[in-house]
């Protein structure tokens, strides 16, 4: 089966977590939001609790959980904003 190739980049306390800013993933068609969070949160335990509170952006648009991934997304990982 064909998998899907996405950029994922991520940003603030997650890239720094991670000591990377971006990398290409492949993934199974039909890919969701909520499961390639949860990927990430098995593959990088130490960004597990970051990853927990993110938001996710396909295409430099807000997603939702459910939102399915295509092949050549470009995704970023934000985590929420703190400050006053």
């Amino acid at each position: 089966m064909p998998m899907n190739r996405l950029r994922i980049k991520f940003f603030a306390a997650v890239r720094e977590r991670l000591g990377v800013e971006e990398m290409a993933l492949e993934v199974a068609p039909g890919t969701t939001a909520a499961l390639l969070l949860e990927r990430l949160r098995g593959e990088y335990p130490q960004a597990a609790p970051l990853l927990a509170t993110v938001r996710v952006a396909a295409n430099q648009e807000f997603v939702e959980d459910a939102h399915v991934l295509g092949d050549g997304d470009e995704v970023a990982i934000i985590p929420p904003i703190s400050g006053g």
